[in-house]
């Protein structure tokens, strides 16, 4: 087995699934039929729960670091990168799910359709999407173009951004030597905000879904993968107090309710909304950072054993929960549910039984499906 192969952060599992969580949560809050009335609940859900999407800027902060660790690894201990095998490696890991998923999107669930009665909280309708976006990793630019009408395969946008990121970045750490890496990451992180700026003119399509305005995140992803490679500045942070671990992530929750205010600085909404999501993948950074490196963390997440053992199932879990919402939804209506308007008590048990479901769905998935293709890997590393 080579260096690159043993290339583990075990601190990484338990944060993928606490972002995974955070993605689940908004879509439980918009998908499962609950508008609120419960106090308490509309203050958290207007403050904090919608915050929720937030888990997929995290997942691309780490996706970044991940990847461009190992490339970087790869390319100091051999002197180059297998860009053939890279690909392939990505290729078993990502398109089993995707393209399972894709296929019950595209051909399953739409004959449901017929049986599915006007204002359904979940549409299965693939009228209004662009089939081959989805078939050909650009999904997300069908909701820039089409905006959102099918959430069951939309879910994958994030997924196209990453695989579209997959293909040209291997030959980025390949090609470009490394004393002018550090300079490449900034100029990419200046290019996604000035995008922002001046092209999506307020499109909120546009500033959440284009794979510009995403490649802030995986690229200060790749720039604290590039810190992490230099032995002295991982020295240094080793050190870092535990008072500014704690202060970081205070603020973190302070400011994350003020994302969702944005629109309030009226004519400057593109201004704020173009630099405030290079605040938060500078946090999520420090947050991979502190939990790989930092001595003075006030709480090592690979310590809650059973939270870290399910992040190796949250690529299956994020495919698949808005497939698990429609499913548990549609049998409630064939039972003679009203699952248009539900109460709170009725929310909460929903929310819980589709999020064990995920789990469950998940953990099958990874070990009589997904293992196959992952056994492959061994052939490329």
């Amino acid at each position: 087995m080579n260096q690159t192969e043993k290339i583990y952060f075990p601190n990484l599992d338990g944060l993928r699934f606490f972002a995974f969580f955070a993605v689940f949560i908004n879509h439980a809050v918009v998908s499962l039929g609950y508008f609120g009335g419960n106090k308490p609940y509309d203050f958290a859900k207007e403050n904090l729960l919608k915050n929720g999407d937030l888990g997929v800027s995290f997942f691309f902060v780490l996706s970044g670091f991940l990847i461009t660790y190992l490339l970087l690894s790869e390319k100091a201990n051999r002197g180059s990168i297998n860009i053939k095998h890279f690909y392939f490696r990505r290729v078993l890991r990502i398109w089993p799910v995707y393209f399972l998923v894709v296929a019950l999107c595209l051909w399953v669930f739409p004959l449901l359709h017929n049986h599915i009665p006007e204002h359904f909280p979940i549409g299965v309708s693939t009228s209004s999407i662009n089939k081959w976006l989805y078939i050909g990793f650009a999904g997300n630019f069908d909701y820039v173009f089409h905006g959102i009408s099918n959430v069951l395969i939309g879910v994958l946008w994030s997924v196209s951004v990453e695989e579209q990121f997959y293909l040209f970045w291997p030959l980025v750490i390949a090609f470009i030597p490394r004393k002018y890496l550090l300079a490449t990451f900034l100029l990419i992180i200046s290019g996604s905000v000035a995008f922002r700026y001046f092209y999506a003119d307020g499109a909120i399509m546009i500033i959440k879904f284009h794979s510009l305005s995403s490649m802030s995140d995986l690229a200060t992803g790749a720039l604290i993968a590039y810190l992490a490679t230099d032995a002295a500045f991982i020295e240094r942070f080793k050190t870092i107090s535990g008072n500014v671990i704690k202060l970081v992530y205070i603020v973190a929750v302070i400011i994350m309710p003020l994302r969702l205010y944005l629109w309030k600085l009226g004519a400057h909404y593109t201004l704020g909304s173009s630099f405030f999501p290079v605040v938060f993948s500078l946090i999520f950074a420090f947050m991979v950072m502190e939990q790989n490196y930092a001595q003075h963390s006030f709480y090592k997440i690979s310590r809650w054993k059973i939270i870290s053992s399910l992040g190796q199932y949250t690529y299956g879990m994020y495919c698949y929960h808005m497939i698990v919402f429609f499913c548990i939804i549609f049998a409630m209506h064939l039972l003679g549910a009203n699952v248009w308007c539900i109460n709170y008590k009725a929310f909460i048990c929903l929310s819980i039984t589709s999020l064990f479901t995920t789990i469950l769905v998940s953990m099958l998935s990874y070990h009589f499906f997904e293992r196959f293709f992952l056994n492959l890997k061994n052939k490329f590393s």
